[in-house]
């Protein structure tokens, strides 16, 4: 499998784009929900969300965040993004009744909006696909308002060895981070209160699990929700106060 730092971004996106709408096409985008909902919920409890909050889901996949999202923000708006055209049409077709959902093509390291702009900044379980995390922090910096927050949920990290087999049937290069690493770029490029947590998922194993290329025992799945995903967040600082304005000198102080 060739590195995703080894072949262009666009060459990486367009072997998701294949993964996932692919996914689309066989109806398969409902098991997101059903894998990452419990988690998910933790973390938007954690959003402390206002009902005028402008929130992106970046990797919206088929939109069932923002479904979740929408009613926490009535008088704001929600806007999901993901590189994979099919899961959006899957997207806006599930949400069309929802006035302040948006849904449109995109991908972290290019984010189709204007800076500034999202009070909230949410993705699940698709960081680890970004092709350059630095750049796809520095677009969520840019598009992020000042004072705002970002929640970077996933499932695929370093301490957590229960899944670190997934990139043997992944369709392009995972990135392979630990938590202090993926809190780092976010500092360096000048996010303030970065940290990070690992959520654990209390979830029963379903009485019929039955082994996969994620999860190759009951014991592994259990051991896997145990450590939890990883959390990391992080604030957009404040929009910086201008100085006083220098005094202009009285000029008739000067003649004198």
């Amino acid at each position: 499998m060739t590195a995703s730092h080894e072949i262009p971004r666009l060459d990486h996106e367009e072997l998701l784009r294949e993964e996932f709408n692919r996914w689309a096409r066989e109806d398969r985008a409902h098991v997101m929900e059903r894998w990452h909902r419990p988690v998910t919920d933790k973390v938007i409890e954690r959003m402390g969300l206002s009902p005028d909050d402008r929130i992106l889901d970046v990797g919206c996949g088929e939109g069932w965040a923002c479904r979740l999202l929408s009613p926490l923000a009535p008088e704001g708006a929600v806007v999901g993004i993901d590189v994979a055209d099919e899961m959006i049409a899957l997207a806006r077709s599930r949400s069309i009744e929802l006035d302040n959902v948006l849904f449109t093509p995109g991908s972290a390291e290019e984010i189709p909006w204007a800076e500034d702009y999202f009070s909230r900044v949410l993705s699940v379980e698709s960081a680890y696909y970004w092709h350059a995390p630095e750049e796809a922090a520095r677009e969520i910096f840019r598009v992020t308002a000042w004072g705002g927050q970002v929640f970077i949920l996933m499932f695929y990290y370093r301490e957590n060895t229960h899944v670190l087999h997934w990139q043997e049937h992944a369709p392009a290069r995972f990135q392979l981070m630990s938590a202090a690493e993926w809190r780092e770029i976010f500092e360096l490029l000048g996010f303030q209160d970065v940290r990070s947590e690992q959520i654990p998922d209390a979830t029963p194993v379903a009485p019929d699990f039955k082994p996969d290329v994620h999860w190759r025992s009951r014991e592994e799945r259990e051991a896997f929700q145990q450590e939890g995903a990883l959390l990391v967040t992080a604030t957009k600082p404040p929009l910086p106060e201008p100085g006083p304005l220098a005094s202009e000198p009285n000029p008739l102080r000067i003649l004198s």
